[in-house]
């Protein structure tokens, strides 16, 4: 899908630009551009899905509260090597549970508290029951899966999980649950050493050699012999019977081919190696799948939870979630859940590689890991703003013929990462009050751009932590770990031996609750349209467009060290715009230019006190080239004015009516057309119809089009 080579990108350019600009054979009939119920259907405008108005709070229960001491051994015996429990190890179970998360439930340090601070959603990690300590650390965090129809004894039981997602939907919050589909804990040793065998061909029961790409997503599968895999799995007699449910106890259901080898993997070894030597499931097996999607399933119907975070979902093979995903989904209509939201873990910055995981690969959603390196990259004054315009921009490829707008969730910092605090540090060399400010600026770009906001549970009373993994999951009760209790926090003083759950007050949690009030009270702010207004040094300015109210607000960000004048184009003449953040208030010009100060290091949201003009739209010019940095072409349109519209891209094939490809409320506005979901050479016809905010349309000329592969 990607371009490696400028020419070839150039010269395809010319072929598509020559293939629309030139004159129609006199004997080819256009046809008619779509009118009356295909017209209405096509026009319309994106759909922002629930998620474009969660606020995420994402929670490791073993170190939120501990609200039942007596589970904090998880019921066993013995040194911390059996029972996983040592409060003064970073990397050992520390006695959180979930009975201290769900707290007092309508009051408390508990989920009332998070409900308090603006969060409308959970995102809580495994808590199936884990392999307690493999290599000298435990499984606190909730990757090492062994027994998945259960709750791990170190949170409590099921009866506390079923309390946790009841209490959730009681203060009107939703569950997402973290579930792994890439792994389970390790149990299986790799016979002639753990190295990537990537050489080794698979072989079936018969020693016949086999691609297991040429079965996945399918129903069958060749039959296995243990002891032909590349590297053959041994389990010792006391562990083949600890995995639940039973099937996955088969080491057959497993590639046993080896760790992935971090300094040079192809991505089969990123989908078939064990990930830190976690045995990786076969996934191009259907009775993998199948058992996946009832494992998962089951969890949607006995707690009704309202969505997955799905882990590691770069290592599993490019058919699984084709398969996979419709299961989970008529899993969760069965339950009665609707509206449930699957977003998966790809670990990629750019988001070029994250395209083909949605538009191919099946998953409705991802975490988006490039814009969170534009947001701290920004507020930390390391790169400018067209860093962050150009990810929205991206936004484009994840449009689809569904008309469902790209609304990731988007987060700062995370618990591999490292905290939202040391992002911003890391990318500025900030320290006491500079920091502070740089770390409230990202957060108010998390909630004031599009997206879901997702906070790493103590980022809301400066957590700060040294990077990732280990150094990012501190405590929030009383730790017994020294360095924490010294440990640097943003906005306040080292917490000692108190607890983070004390702390009332808190200029991030402040600003938080701040910005969680201005997105519940204006919807614009989750739902509407961004088009950028502005983005050239440290100033980026934005646009969100409430279609509905017909009411437009701007957003301006300074991540630079002195206040900054600018001036900005709206859609909004002549109005008064009144501030909901900062305290400037402004007037649009009778052409919409509008003047704002924006402080240093600060951020200036206003919001127009008059409607939107009710304008037709101009008919849009329709253009098809190359796209410069993937193998598709790019469908584009300009549309005269500063009136904002969406613009819907439609294709007509030979045989068949007109059938959307894309819808896009952002300019620039475009469409990306996959030459593969074509014939090649086959003859299409194009149209663009841009909609007003009143629902008034503009059709383009129809453009006739021959598809090529690039």
């Amino acid at each position: 899908m990607r371009r490696s080579a400028n020419g070839a990108v150039a010269a395809a350019a010319a072929i598509a630009l020559g293939a629309v600009s030139g004159a129609t054979a006199a004997s080819e009939a256009l046809p008619r551009p779509p009118s009356g119920a295909a017209l209405a259907a096509v026009s319309q405008p994106p759909a922002y899905g629930s998620l474009a108005s969660q606020r995420i709070y994402f929670v490791m229960p073993d170190r939120y509260a501990n609200g039942d001491p007596a589970n904090d051994r998880g019921g066993l015996e013995g040194i911390r090597g059996v029972t996983g429990y040592d409060p003064a190890d970073t990397g050992y179970y520390h006695g959180g549970d979930l009975k201290g998360l769900v707290g007092g439930c309508t009051t408390g340090d508990g989920l009332a508290r998070i409900r308090d601070l603006g969060f409308t959603a959970l995102w809580v990690t495994p808590p199936v029951k884990q392999k307690p300590v493999i290599a000298g650390t435990a499984g606190y965090h909730g990757y090492w899966g062994l027994d998945f129809t259960t709750v791990d004894p170190h949170l409590g039981t099921e009866a506390d999980f079923a309390a946790l997602v009841d209490c959730a939907h009681r203060l009107g919050m939703k569950v997402f649950l973290d579930v792994v589909v890439n792994h389970t804990a390790d149990v299986i040793l790799p016979t002639g050493g753990s190295s990537w065998a990537g050489d080794v061909p698979y072989r079936d029961c018969k020693g016949k050699v086999f691609d297991p790409a040429r079965y996945a997503g399918g129903r069958t599968f060749p039959c296995l012999n243990a002891k032909s895999f590349p590297r053959p799995p041994l389990v010792l007699a006391p562990e083949r019977d600890l995995k639940r449910p039973a099937w996955l106890n088969d080491p057959r259901r497993y590639h046993n081919r080896g760790d992935v080898d971090w300094t040079s993997c192809s991505e089969l070894c990123y989908e078939q190696g064990d990930f830190f030597g976690l045995d990786d499931l076969f996934t191009e097996q259907p009775v993998v799948v199948d058992g996946l999607a009832a494992l998962w399933g089951s969890w949607i119907a006995e707690y009704k939870v309202d969505g997955f975070r799905i882990d590691t979902a770069r290592h599993v093979d490019r058919a699984f979630f084709r398969v996979w995903v419709p299961k989970i989904m008529a899993a969760a209509r069965a339950a009665g859940v609707r509206d449930f939201q699957l977003f998966g873990e790809v670990f990629l910055g750019s988001a070029l590689d994250l395209v083909p995981y949605v538009r191919d690969r099946g998953l409705p959603n991802l975490l988006d890991f490039p814009l969170q390196g534009a947001l701290t990259g920004f507020a930390g004054g390391d790169v400018g703003a067209r860093a962050v315009a150009s990810r929205l921009d991206d936004d484009d490829y994840f449009r689809l013929a569904d008309g469902r707008a790209p609304v990731p969730p988007t987060f700062l910092g995370n618990h591999d990462m490292g905290r939202a605090a040391f992002q911003v540090q890391e990318r500025s060399q900030a320290t006491g009050g500079a920091l502070l400010r740089r770390d409230l600026l990202a957060h108010d770009l998390l909630y004031l751009l599009r997206g879901a906001p997702t906070v790493l549970y103590g980022d809301e009373i400066g957590m700060l932590g040294r990077g990732g993994d280990q150094q990012a999951r501190q405590d929030l009760f009383p730790t017994q770990v020294d360095e924490w209790r010294t440990q640097p926090r943003v906005g306040s003083s080292p917490i000692g031996t108190g607890s983070g759950l004390d702390v009332r007050t808190h200029p991030v949690a402040e600003r938080l609750r701040q910005l969680a009030a201005l997105r519940d009270a204006h919807p614009a702010l989750s739902t509407g349209a961004t088009v950028v207004r502005r983005a050239q040094g440290p100033v980026l300015a934005v646009s969100r467009i409430d279609g509905a109210a017909r009411r437009e607000y701007v957003a301006a960000f300074n991540s630079g060290t002195s206040p900054a004048r600018v001036s900005v184009t709206t859609a909004t003449p002549g109005a008064s715009w009144g501030p909901l953040l900062g305290d400037a208030a402004a007037t649009s010009a009778a052409n919409g230019s509008l003047t704002l100060t924006v402080p240093a290091l600060g951020t200036v949201l206003l919001r127009a006190e008059a409607d939107l003009p009710s304008r037709a739209p101009a008919r849009p010019t329709l253009r098809v080239r190359g796209d410069d940095l993937t193998e598709m072409w790019e469908v584009g349109a300009t549309v005269a004015g500063a009136a904002p519209v969406s613009v819907a891209f439609a294709v007509r094939r030979k045989t068949g009516g007109w059938r959307r490809l894309a819808v896009d409320d952002s300019p620039r506005y475009r469409a990306l057309l996959d030459p593969v979901r074509f014939r090649r050479g086959e003859k299409v016809h194009l149209v663009a119809v841009a909609r007003s905010v009143d629902g008034r349309t503009a059709v383009s000329r129809v453009v006739p089009f021959t598809v090529r592969r690039r």
